[in-house]
């Protein structure tokens, strides 16, 4: 048997309808990624506590199977057309806990336009926290709702310039945190001749990472139910989705209302999940849930050179709106908003080269219930 050369690997994931039952995988189901690595121990025997005459074991007893998504890498990639969803959409759903896709294009009607809102031509289908995509300044921005009445709308952050009259406005794509999480992925990872594939996968831990100069990326784990060797047969294709995702040399970071120089931004969502694996009469877990508080960690790298924006706001303990944007280009934009964040003072080193920030926070919710700390968009 030939030896399996790993840039041969392919992933293919759908969101499982019934925890742990396979799903059966299509072509459309592939997704690029950059790692992938399953963890499976389907015995985790342990050795007999009995006395014995010698040192060495002899009697082991099986326990509980363990099973999880170690890493899943891959870019946040958008399909290029608006409102496609991307190939990675099951892992960022499931790691935020829900979806929404907004198809409309409308426009702001006359003397409505201001940097927080207008009135639209038609509201149809956009509710709270949802992404539009709006023209202003000749350029296309990213920014989420805070609240829509009728054809009104207001949005956050503010806008560099207000949208003139009949500027376009369109809806996008937003993966939005819920209260209850149970979302469980069927991922098939297959190489030509060796295939295996974990049934029952939650996104326990989801991080966002944005570079100044290369594309957003994600990296996933979680616990699983069970891993099969080998999988489900690979489908005979792999259809991609998208072409060259936008890069962080392209968009910008606003805090609040202005735009903030910066190297690097990553958030990451720690669900709290568990399997149940705990009752007699099984070896394998019989669902998902949320066990524990979820947290949103927020960090910012940037030159020590403006304190006003952010350094001294840490200082008096103001919570800050922070919107990050990938691209310009309608169908190829990703970005990701947190309408509060509590940044701790950053340490700063006094080296010979040149003297850099690294803000960590906190991402809170806008109220009890909201489930806004961290919202994505895919415009």
């Amino acid at each position: 048997m030939s030896i399996q050369s790993g840039r041969r690997g392919k992933v293919f994931l759908k969101e499982e309808a019934v925890y742990g039952v396979a799903e059966v995988l299509a072509a459309t189901n592939f997704m690029r990624h950059i790692n992938v690595n399953f963890g499976w121990d389907p015995f985790a025997r342990v050795t007999s506590p009995e006395r014995k005459e010698s040192p060495g074991p002899v009697n082991r007893f099986d326990r509980r199977s363990d099973a999880s998504l170690k890493t899943l890498e891959g870019l946040i990639r958008p399909s290029g057309t608006l409102n496609t969803l991307p190939e990675c959409s099951p892992v960022l759903k499931a790691g935020f806990g829900s979806v929404r896709n907004v198809t409309l294009s409308t426009t702001v009607s006359v003397g409505t336009g201001t940097v927080n809102g207008a009135t639209l031509a038609s509201a149809a289908g956009l509710a709270k926290k949802d992404a539009v995509l709006i023209t202003a300044g000749g350029t296309k921005h990213v920014r989420f709702l805070t609240s829509v009445v009728g054809n009104v709308v207001t949005w956050a952050p503010a806008l560099p310039s207000a949208p003139a009259d009949g500027a376009a406005v369109k809806g996008c794509i937003t993966y939005l945190l819920t209260t209850d999480l149970a979302i469980s992925l069927d991922i098939l990872h297959a190489y030509p001749a060796f295939k295996r594939e974990l049934l029952g996968t939650g996104i326990d831990s989801l991080n966002l990472e944005f570079d100044g100069t290369e594309a957003a990326r994600f990296t996933a784990n979680g616990p699983a139910k069970e891993q099969l060797t080998p999988g489900q047969a690979t489908p005979g294709a792999a259809t991609e989705v998208g072409g060259n995702p936008p890069t962080g040399m392209v968009g910008d970071l606003r805090v609040g209302a202005n735009a903030y120089k910066h190297t690097n931004f990553v958030a990451e969502i720690s669900n709290g999940l568990e399997v149940r694996h705990s009752e007699a009469g099984t070896d394998r877990p019989t669902e998902l849930f949320r066990k524990d508080r979820r947290e949103v960690k927020i960090k910012l790298d940037a030159f020590a050179e403006d304190e006003t924006a952010i350094y001294d706001q840490t200082e008096t303990g103001a919570n800050l709106v922070v919107l990050r944007q990938n691209g310009r280009t309608e169908g190829n934009i990703v970005a990701i908003y947190a309408p509060r964040v509590e940044f701790k003072p950053a340490e700063t080193s006094d080296g010979e080269d040149e003297v850099r920030w690294a803000f960590e926070g906190m991402a809170l919710e806008s109220a009890d219930g909201e489930n806004d700390e961290l919202i994505l968009a895919i415009a």
